[in-house]
């Protein structure tokens, strides 16, 4: 079951402002820091003052700060205490890669419990309603752009993967029913965001799987897919964020083989629970 605390914070989250909207993304993405300090540690890790952790806490309908970080204790205390097939502390301590695929699951599981059926069913109706879908992704968002791009392209033969060296102009050409998926990661690339601000000058509806309800990416975006991830964990990001993806994947997949207008292309190359691999 979801904690309170985080029904909250993404209930009031659309009308805070920027400064609380900081405070509350790091509530939701790393809780660790509020179960484990004052608010004035807080603000200091975050960047921002203690007063505005605490108003926090009054805009989504606490009486303060302890309040708040009781409930968030309670809550990692219980998220600790589930067992797992293989407990992080049933591990050997030098079993280091153990303990690192362990620490992959508690992030999986984490955002599980966030999920935001109704942002996603909405995502994926976008991308199969869509004439072309246009993927876009830098750096070491490339990966998770190429991943989707290339498995979405068997699945509705739409899609595309932006490529900046000779993509040039292509928003310009896109039929009127496009969209636009982003990965926006920190350190948020500027060309991405620029792409993806130029899409929503042009009416092209904008898609976004980021780390953060705050980057800069969800100024323009339309549907925002928020992975809770400590923005400063770079490796941490893949199995999420690829988790995320193949789900999203899948999804389409039930919906237009129920809509009986999956491509054969994705027939050939990939049945699901069987293995028919061909060359």
């Amino acid at each position: 079951m979801t904690p309170n605390y985080i029904n909250k914070t993404e209930y009031y989250f659309p009308t805070l402002t920027k400064g609380l909207k900081k405070v509350a993304n790091s509530l939701l993405s790393d809780p660790m820091i509020f179960a484990t300090h004052p608010a004035k540690k807080v603000g200091e890790i975050i960047g921002v003052s203690e007063t505005m952790v605490i108003r926090l806490c009054h805009s989504i309908g606490y009486t303060g700060y302890s309040t708040l970080q009781k409930e968030v204790r309670t809550y990692l205390l219980e998220l600790n205490n589930e067992s797992f097939e293989v407990a992080a502390d049933q591990i050997e301590a030098t079993n280091r890669y153990a303990l690192s695929m362990q620490k992959d699951i508690s992030n999986l599981k984490n955002n599980i419990d966030k999920l935001d059926v109704d942002q996603l069913n909405e995502f994926v109706e976008t991308i199969i309603n869509s004439e072309k879908v246009v993927i876009a992704g830098y750096y070491h968002s490339f990966t998770f752009a190429h991943w989707f791009s290339f498995n979405l392209n068997y699945i509705l033969r739409n899609s595309s993967l932006y490529r900046p060296e000779t993509d040039a102009g292509l928003l310009d050409l896109l039929p009127e029913k496009s969209c636009i998926v982003v990965f926006s990661f920190y350190r948020y690339a500027l060309d991405t965001i620029r792409l993806a601000e130029e899409a929503k000058e042009k009416g092209i509806k904008v898609l976004t799987i980021t780390d953060s309800r705050v980057a800069p990416v969800t100024e323009v975006a339309d549907i925002i897919i928020p992975i809770t991830i400590s923005p400063n964990n770079l490796l941490s990001k893949g199995p999420v964020t690829l988790s995320f993806i193949n789900s999203i994947l899948f999804e389409i997949i039930q919906r237009v083989e129920e809509r009986g207008v999956i491509h054969s292309t994705f027939k050939y190359f990939i049945e699901d629970g069987e293995d028919k691999w061909k060359s």
